[in-house]
């Protein structure tokens, strides 16, 4: 199917704005979340201990303007040693907005003269968020192209996070963002939507979660409780199950998305940027309140970046 540029705005565009919904309420509760604002997140806040302001967002929509950057630097190819240099030169900057622990580590070891093949933290506990985070533009890049989305999404994900279940994260983000900015409408924005991205990533955690999730969505259970049970913290596995959750479970409303997102709490802004990158990919920049699209930091970049990464689709 032919790809739509004004989804790839949608999706980076997404990412940015969920990052930047999310970002003020890191660590929180949902509970705590309710109590402080007295209702719903709604609008973008401040984050005084991070010295941000509303509209700006964190290490999640940084890494992922680096990726974007690296691919049309690199006239459309993903070359995870220049991608690497891409989030060195940001390490560098000292901009980092909240960089995670194993994304630290690999980067420091890049620093220190490792390859990208070297760099990157490996074992148990290193199945991290950081790479589904950030995936979204190679999901746009390779939208026809699922073989080689699946090698990229790899070889950017091991530079930092060298754990099967951090590389099958990135896969399947970037699976829903492929199929999303081919669509026409909303008609495969199902539950058994997940049943096709099972079989893409093949067997594992962040397989089974999404199992769960869909579970969750056959049974209509409600988003609070299904990102109870699913998890929102920093680990892979639940941070893709519950992001997808709130897509299909409300695909053509990506407010609703991507604040469902958030009010699930802890690593909100992470799982609010997946969300949020996914729903655009689906919905396109029209399905995005215009509040948003106009305040987000950096929104003319984000266009910007979008259209030039439609000119490299990969076919």
């Amino acid at each position: 199917m032919n790809a739509d540029p004004s989804k790839f705005e949608g999706c980076l565009l997404g990412l940015a704005i969920g990052d930047a919904l999310g970002m003020p309420f890191e660590g929180w509760r949902p509970a705590w979340i309710v109590s402080k604002l007295g209702h719903k997140v709604d609008d973008f806040y401040p984050c005084k201990d991070r010295g941000l302001r509303p509209g700006q967002w964190t290490d999640d929509t940084k890494m992922a303007l680096q990726l974007a950057r690296s691919i049309i630097r690199r006239g459309g190819r993903v070359d995870p040693a220049d991608i690497a240099n891409a989030y060195l030169e940001w390490f560098d900057s000292g901009d980092l907005r909240g960089i995670g622990g194993a994304t630290a580590e690999s980067i420091l070891r890049l620093k220190n003269g490792a390859s990208w093949k070297e760099s990157g933290k490996a074992g148990e506990y290193a199945a991290g968020n950081g790479t589904a985070m950030r995936a979204a533009p190679i999901g746009l890049l390779n939208c026809n192209n699922l073989d080689k989305l699946k090698d990229d999404s790899s070889a950017d994900a091991v530079i930092t996070h060298n754990n099967n279940e951090a590389v099958a994260g990135s896969r399947a983000v970037n699976f829903f963002v492929a199929r999303g900015v081919c669509q026409h409408g909303l008609k495969e924005a199902t539950p058994a939507l997940i049943d096709d991205c099972v079989k893409f990533i093949g067997a594992c955690k962040v397989a089974d979660q999404l199992k769960l999730a869909k579970k969750l969505l056959v049974e209509e259970v409600a988003a609070s409780a299904a990102l109870h049970t699913l998890g929102t913290g920093g680990y892979v596995v639940e941070t893709v199950a519950s992001a997808v959750f709130c897509f299909l479970k409300t695909p053509g409303d990506f407010g609703t998305t991507v604040i469902s997102a958030v009010m699930g709490g802890y690593d909100t802004d992470t799982t609010a940027a997946v969300a949020g990158a996914i729903s655009g990919a689906w919905n396109g920049t029209w399905g995005i309140p215009r509040k948003w699209i106009e305040r987000v930091e950096d929104s003319a970049e984000f266009r910007s970046v979008a259209g030039k990464l439609f000119k490299y689709i990969q076919s």
